[in-house]
């Protein structure tokens, strides 16, 4: 997945006052002290730090093996060196200064198109990480062969996802039967969307992967090739004109051929398996809602059952009445800044293997896992009431599939330390955690036999998941229970301990005979005109099912057929003292769980042979890259160096509700890592130009900078003579600024600053009839400054702004009167903002700003209009001392309106009220009086807001009030922007 780099970097850019040093914002926060190398191979840059250099040999074997396929397969040279940074760990990885978004745990790796840098974790199996590696050096083949090394290509083009992520999947050959799953379903459920549309999420890469390996089985490596090739020729455009070039097809006659190809392979698993609730009884949540319902678990007793769902749009612990297969209860609904997300696979990150809700034996209590600040925390969990008994930070990393012990007392779980996979054993009353596998294998899903002396898990063998059994009194006793081409995963026992259940993508003898007759009869279906017509093949049957292995007979037996995919089977005994599977299954682009009977397997046992004998480390194969390169250490040098290159460029104009023109142009600018930034401001606005440069340190939790800026203030003001609204500059001030900012977490930080300022201001003196200000006192002086600013920030985004949370920002700043030998100006400012959720699209916003300074010329604050206080003029209202607050209820209207010609987005309304005043010192102030505003000014209003190719448009609609009566006409604003 790419995100926009924009976002934090316009959060970085200073407010235009000296007592604001940042805008709001979270904090991305480097917690480790990296200690960067690169190494330079054939065909990379490799960075990586000291920690890391056992696995740089790994790195660049997997490298070059990915450019020698790549290169052949394109027909291609990269001719520069391309950069290749890597991190043992994602939460290492979420710690990058390339990316200053925030990347969450569904984000694999990126590769930035201007500089061709490859960012990537290496927490993965060996073969999964060379499938990575090509994957994002796909990108980089894309980006030379597209853009042509042109920054403005680069910057302005727009290709579609598929396109560029469906390519790289492709090429990377990094489809498995998960993924395949996600295109089956949407085949046989008639749900592939047409190549002129781009489809969202990770199903751009499952139908982007489709399409390349229709092309490429079809037309051959040429065709492939001569397709990227007309679509850089015509980039820019729509796809039309590359597939009429390379195909001499019309997108219409593209989509129907390929959907047919599509068909032929996918259609027939339709007729050999079936739905879900063909094996198994849905649990319910809400019938109008398509809620995903993922990770079963089932209490002790068999009466509850615990899963994540969304039916609430964010993910949920909810626990389900077993017998009614009804919801109970959401155990975590509402948002918190206690964590993030909880780590459901599918649902906030990506499949692993196994599940990632634990039920202790007792009942009492609930274990998973949660994103919390630098990587997870384990959270226990009152399991009725949903209370978080324990939050426990770890020294171990991406931790998954929490199971308690048979006694309560301890938790295995899978997780790394350093870059190796692990399953460890976290002791509860200690808090000590013991490492049980420490090999160099990717070991994940562990499940404890009733009797507490067994471990089954899955680890990766020759690229495969196995099952494996490890004695926990004696962890170097482990027995290889499952064999074969294929992956078994999500283990349980069950109840008597005899039997293990699990899911596995296998195709076993009956299905493979009943899979080879309808293959046979594919092969004979007309083909297209003109086109070879490879018949489907076997892998495109592999859907993951429930199977269960007596590991004291060797029987095993199958007990779903599912056209989708099943998983995580857990089996209890239910009423009656029958016993009973629950199963969660893929189907119709959703998860849901599932319950039935273990009394009815599919077809008659086959026989597996159970090993006798422990399996020793030295007998498991390892992984070997097609190509093995031997690093020089003299080839390794210290990353470092002040070279700074342009990253991006940013263009944006708006209006203001004054009517005034704003434009701001921003260059970027990065060092290789990321870690230092320089960025470029230049704004207009109306006749007034600034400039604001910044320089940012990032490599440390303490960042550090400086910052050199020229900034314009205006009021509105009206000329006596012809009567026109003017704009007269109120205050200019230039300076340079020295900055420390210190992030406590990753929602509060302390920003200071110190440097010294030129100003010069216009104080009001008279004021017009209609309160605009008329004669001015102009005076010039300049100062040192110091300044302070406390910032909280646990705001929750949708695509259409804030929905719930809180921010808020407290400055201090003071100026010392030079010449008097007294206080210039000291200033206290407060900026806080709270949202609170009333639906999952509607809110109510609340904000209240007040700022107070004094000393012999303190600084004024301004506000009115454009979002303060409506149905004004543009920053009517101005003091030393000031303070506005708005509550506005906001709800939808419309998500989306497509026209023939432009599409609207998040079409919005607003109903709003506005309260202000400010005054300057001396003067004589009633804010309220008699029941009504005196000096104290309102308006109450409503909105309209949507976004029109990325720009956020508002109209406003004020009337005046004194809280006690009306006056005037509404009167109408429009304006570009955010709203606060």
């Amino acid at each position: 997945m790419k995100r926009s780099k924009r976002g934090l970097v316009l959060a970085l850019l200073i407010c235009m006052s000296p007592w604001g040093l940042f805008a709001f914002g979270q904090n991305k926060i480097v917690y480790d002290k990296f200690n960067w190398n690169v190494y330079h191979s054939t065909h990379f840059d490799i960075y990586f730090y000291d920690e890391e250099k056992p696995s740089l040999q790994k790195v660049v074997d997997v490298a070059e093996s990915a450019y020698d396929d790549l290169s052949r397969k394109f027909n291609h040279q990269v001719t520069k060196k391309i950069p290749l940074i890597y991190y043992a760990t994602h939460s290492a990885f979420e710690q990058n200064n390339v990316e200053l978004d925030f990347l969450s745990e569904e984000v694999g790796a990126f590769t930035e198109p201007v500089r061709n840098r490859m960012v990537i974790p290496i927490d993965t199996t060996d073969e999964k990480l060379l499938q990575l590696v090509q994957h994002e050096l796909t990108h980089v083949f894309e980006f030379d062969i597209l853009f042509q090394g042109k920054l403005g290509k680069t910057i302005t083009s727009n290709p579609p996802a598929w396109f560029m992520e469906g390519l790289a999947s492709f090429m990377a050959n990094d489809e498995d039967n998960k993924d395949r799953m996600i295109l089956r379903d949407a085949v046989v459920t008639d749900q592939v969307p047409s190549v002129e549309r781009t489809p969202n999420g990770y199903f751009a890469y499952r139908f982007g992967h489709a399409i390349f390996r229709y092309i490429q089985e079809t037309r051959g490596w040429d065709g492939l090739r001569d397709f990227v090739y007309e679509y850089r020729n015509t980039l820019g455009s729509s796809i039309e004109k590359a597939l009429k070039r390379a195909f001499d097809q019309t997108p219409e006659e593209f989509n129907t051929h390929f959907r047919t190809w599509l068909r032929k392979q996918y259609l027939p698993a339709l007729i050999s398996k079936g739905e879900p609730a063909e094996y198994g009884d849905p649990f319910k949540v809400n019938d109008e809602i398509q809620s995903q319902e993922n990770s079963p678990v089932i209490s002790p007793s068999g009466d509850l059952l615990a899963a994540f769902t969304t039916y609430k749009e964010q993910v949920d612990l909810v626990l389900f009445n077993v017998p009614q297969r009804k919801l109970l209860r959401n155990l975590t609904g509402g948002y918190t800044s206690r964590y993030e997300y909880p780590i459901a696979q599918w649902l906030t990150i990506g499949p692993t293997l196994g599940g990632d809700i634990a039920f202790s034996s007792n009942g009492d209590h609930l274990a998973i896992f949660v994103k919390k600040e630098r990587g997870r925390n384990l959270l226990l969990l009152n399991a009725l009431a949903g209370t978080i008994e324990k939050s426990i930070p770890m020294d171990v990393e991406q931790q998954l599939n929490p199971v308690f012990s048979p006694d309560a007392t301890k938790i295995a779980f899978s997780g790394f330390r350093g870059n190796q996979s692990d399953l460890f054993l976290y002791d509860i009353a200690s808090n000590t955690t013991v490492n049980l596998t420490h090999d160099s294998f990717f070991d994940a899903a562990p499940a404890f036999s009733p009797d507490g002396k067994w471990i089954i898990y899955s680890s990766i063998v020759e690229g495969y998941a196995k099952l494996f059994r490890l004695e926990v009194a004696n962890p170097s006793n482990r027995y290889q229970i499952t064999t074969g081409p294929f992956n078994d995963s999500d283990a349980s026992f069950s109840p008597d301990g005899k039997r293990i259940f699990f899911a596995s993508d296998r195709q076993t003898g009956r299905n493979i005979e009943k899979a080879a007759e309808i293959l046979d009869a594919a092969e004979k279906l007309a083909k297209p005109p003109g086109e070879a017509n490879p018949p489907a093949n076997l892998e495109n049957f592999a859907a993951y099912n429930i199977y269960s292995l007596n590991l004291e007979s060797g029987d095993l037996l199958q007990y779903t057929d599912v056209v989708g995919g099943a998983f995580t089977p857990q089996v209890f005994i239910g009423t009656n003292n029958k016993e009973r599977l629950v199963f969660s299954s893929y189907y119709k682009r959703r998860f849901r769980v599932y319950s039935t009977t273990t009394d009815k397997p599919l077809h008659a046992a086959e026989k597996v042979t159970i090993p006798s004998a422990p399996m020793t480390l030295a007998q498991r194969p390892t992984f070997l890259p097609p190509v093995e390169v031997t690093v020089d250490p003299d080839k390794v040098d210290k990353a470092g160096g002040f070279r700074l290159f342009i990253d991006d460029v940013a263009v944006n104009a708006g209006v203001d509700s004054n009517q005034t023109f704003i434009s701001r142009s921003v260059i970027y600018m990065s060092d290789m890592l990321g870690d230092r930034r320089f960025i470029a401001s230049l704004d207009s606005v109306s006749s007034f130009s600034n400039f604001d440069f910044l320089y940012l340190d990032l490599k440390r939790r303490l960042n550090w900078g400086a910052r050199v800026f020229d900034d314009r203030e205006f009021f509105a003001t009206q000329n006596t003579l012809s009567g026109r609204i003017d704009r007269r500059q109120a205050i200019r001030e230039t300076g340079a600024l020295g900055l420390l900012s210190y992030p406590f977490d990753r929602y509060h930080r302390i920003d200071v600053g110190a440097g010294y300022l030129q100003r010069s201001i216009n104080y009001p003196l008279s004021f017009l009839s209609n309160g605009l200000p008329g004669e001015f006192l102009t005076f010039k002086d300049s100062f040192p400054i110091v300044t302070s600013t406390f910032t909280g920030d646990s705001t929750r985004f949708k695509q259409f702004g804030p929905i719930a949370g809180h921010r808020y920002e407290l400055t201090a700043s003071y100026a010392p009167d030079l010449h008097a030998k007294g206080t210039l100006t000291r200033d206290i400012v407060v900026d806080a903002r709270t949202y609170l959720p009333i639906t999952s699209r509607s809110l109510l916003a609340a904000r209240i700003f007040t700022g107070y300074a004094s000393g012999t010329r303190p600084d004024l604050f301004y506000f009115g209009g454009l979002n303060t206080l409506r149905g004004y003029d543009f920053r009517e209202f101005f003091g030393n001392r000031a303070a506005y607050a708005n509550v506005e209820l906001r709800f939808p209207f419309i998500d989306y309106l497509i026209t023939p010609f432009v599409a609207f987005q998040q079409i919005r309304g607003s109903v709003f009220l506005d309260v202000g005043a400010a005054n300057l010192t001396g003067d004589k102030f009633s804010f309220y009086n008699n029941g009504h505003l005196q000096d104290g000014k309102a308006a109450v209003g409503y909105g309209l807001s949507l976004n029109l190719l990325g720009l956020d448009l508002h109209f406003d609609f004020a009337k005046r009030t004194d809280l006690k009566n009306f006056s005037g006409p509404y009167r109408s604003t429009f304006w570009i922007g955010q709203t606060f």
